[in-house]
Order: C-alpha cells, then structure tokens, then sequence
C-alpha cells in the first residue's frame, strides 16, 4: 500500500547510521503494514508486543543473552510493534543498536507510554514518524489511479464521492478491504475496542461509561470551543481529569487539539480550544451516525476536521514545522484555520454550501468544490 511517507522512512534503513525508527499512530491506521512495506526485500523479524510469548525474547537483559540475540539476528531489521507494552524493552533495545548496531523498526499506539518508558534513553538515536489515515492521493494510487501532485485537481470526479465518504466513515485502511455494508460494524467494533481496552489501559482506571462519554461529548463539538467545566460537570470527572484524558486521546491519535494563534489582531481568546478527530468514522461511531452527508446537520463541522486533519498531515508528511489553530477575537471576529508556516501566515474559512458570505480580507474560502485539494 502507497504511503505518502514511506520512502522517506525506507531511506532511512539504506543508511550505514541509521537510526531506530518509530511510527505513531491511532490503532489499524496501517503502522505495521508500513512497517513491512518499506523494507521491502530486506531480511527482518518480526515482534508483536500485545503477545507474552514475543515479550519472552526481551526479558533477559545480562549481556551474555543479548550477545546471543545478535548472533541469532544478525544481519536482520528488527520489527516491534505496539512497543509501549513492554517498557523494560527500552534498555535492550538501546544496548543492541549501540553495541552491534542493530536496526530497530518500532511502532506504537501511545505515545505518551512510549515517552514515559524512553525517557531521554533514547535521544540522539531515534526518528520519530506520526501516520495518519489515509489522505485522497493514497487512496487514489491504491485504486491505481493517475495522481499528480503537481496538480491543483486530481481525478476530481471520483475523489469528490470520496471526500463524501471519508466525512461519513474515515478512511482507516481496513476499509479497503471490507463492503460498505460492514463499515459500520467494523468501525463500531473498532470504537468499542479502542475505548473500552486501549484508553482504560494507558489510563490506569476503569471508568469505561465516563472516558467513553467524555470521547462523545467531544465528537459532538468539533469545530467548536471546548468548555471544560461543562465537559467536567457532564461526565462527573474533575476538571485536571478531563484535561488528562484529552491530552491521552491525543496521544494516542485520536484527536488533535487546535489552539488559539494570534493574527494582526490585538484582542484574541487566549485559553480556550478546539477538538478535532483524526479519523471522522471514529467521530461519527461515538456519536451514533452514518447519515449521508447531504441530511446532516454537522455537514459543516465534519468538513472543517477533514480540512483541518488533511492541512496537518500533509505539513507533518513534508516535515514543514508549522503552527496550526484557530483565531477568535474578544469582539467576536472569527476564522476557522490560522496556519503559520516558515514566517508565512494562511487564513482559511470552511464552508459546506455555495451561500455567499461577507469576505474577509486575507482569508482563503473552502467549498465542499475545493475541499478535495487540502486532502490530498
């Protein structure tokens, strides 16, 4: 499967030097796929840390035993995946690239465990790579596709009846591989897992009925300021709490907050925030509908996550250091995207229908029409 960044991360492994590789990501957005994929001929193993029996292979940490891990894979790329299960990994994994240079491929679904765990063991060592769901030129080179990024417009027709799904369903990769019939299921299957195992794990609590309202409360806001009282006060958590949770749900890709950033404006809201989801299926399973997109009322809410989502991958993929948020003035001046990039400052405004607004000087109008491009 075509992944924007994986030659980037294959060219790595051609390097005499090349340092452990780590790829984060929400869970089944394609890591160990990609894992597999850039290596191509390359000899490699391959270890699942959700299993006890690979943990098994990490545990004796004297020197005698890891001298003997070298010799019995020598030569090969080792693969760990879902690395944050294991944190005494950490140290044998640095002894091995150190003392005979051994080459790591490590995956992970939490990156806030997988800092805890590395702490600064690993610095000076390790590229770190975020994978998102897949973008529209993806899908389109998937389906065999002609794609040009050369182009303002690739394959308009069909990428439109994409973006329409992908607002309805996401565009996790399993997707591809299942009828439409069943994305529902698969994507409520999916949830469920994530909420009720995933987050309660890296969480430490059993409060599944809580964290998972708190997940439909945010679903239910996108696009819009997060109030953390009323969040608190609905789900019966305090306040630290909700922000730990958050920040958690970020961590593990599902979410992505947008701050404030300030404009020519003096006057700006400086502490509030927006939430936005990095897969839409997911939203729209939290919230319980897969209504068409033309019945909807959060039409325009959905479109500006997929603006939002497809702007941050693409800056995340060409490794351009950008800033990303929203500005909102204490008179009430709004605009929904402010990106501030390499001393250049953008200005978007994402609306769902044709309906002429009063334009705002300096800003960039997005139309379901022009959408498709900022997805790419």
């Amino acid at each position: 499967m075509f992944r924007h960044i994986k030659k980037e991360l294959a060219d790595l492994f051609k390097r005499p030097d090349s340092p452990i590789v780590l790829i984060l990501g929400l869970r089944q957005v394609g890591k160990s796929t990609l894992a597999q994929d850039l290596l191509g001929e390359a000899e490699r193993v391959r270890f699942d840390f959700d299993l006890a029996g690979d943990r098994q292979e990490f545990l004796k940490q004297d020197r005698h035993a890891l001298s003997q891990f070298a010799q019995r894979y020598q030569g090969r790329i080792i693969i760990i995946d879902e690395v944050q299960k294991m944190p005494e990994a950490t140290s044998v994994i640095k002894h091995l690239y150190d003392t005979y240079h051994m080459k790591f491929l490590l995956t992970g679904s939490s990156e806030l465990k997988i800092r805890q765990q590395m702490g600064d063991s690993l610095v000076g060592r390790l590229h770190e790579s975020r994978l998102y769901p897949l973008s529209l030129a993806e899908m389109n080179i998937q389906e065999g596709l002609t794609f040009d990024p050369s182009l303002e417009f690739n394959n308009y027709d069909e990428n439109q009846k994409l973006l329409r799904r992908c607002l309805v369903y996401g565009s996790l990769p399993q997707l591809s591989n299942i009828a439409i019939q069943a994305y529902k299921q698969y994507l409520d299957d999916f949830v469920n897992g994530l909420i009720s195992k995933d987050v309660l794990e890296i969480a430490g609590t059993r409060k599944s009925s809580r964290i998972y309202l708190l997940a439909k409360l945010l679903a239910l806001q996108i696009g819009h300021l997060v109030n953390f009282n009323e969040l608190a006060a609905n789900t019966e958590m305090a306040r630290e709490s909700v922000h730990r949770y958050i920040d958690i749900f970020e961590q593990m890709g599902i979410v992505v907050k947008a701050k404030p950033i300030s404009t020519n404006e003096r006057e700006a809201i400086s502490k509030k925030l927006k939430i936005y989801f990095t897969d839409l299926g997911v939203r729209n399973s939290l919230v319980g509908n897969f209504e068409e997109i033309d019945w909807r009322m959060d039409r325009g809410q959905l479109l500006e996550n997929a603006v939002f989502i497809g702007i941050k991958r693409a800056r995340t993929y060409a490794g351009i250091p950008t800033e990303l948020g929203f500005f909102r003035s204490s008179i009430g001046t709004e605009i929904d995207i402010v990106e501030k990039a390499a001393g250049i400052e953008r200005l978007y405004e994402v609306k769902m229908g044709n309906k002429k607004s009063r334009r705002k000087k300096g800003v960039e109008i997005i139309s379901f029409e022009t959408a498709q491009k900022y997805l790419y």
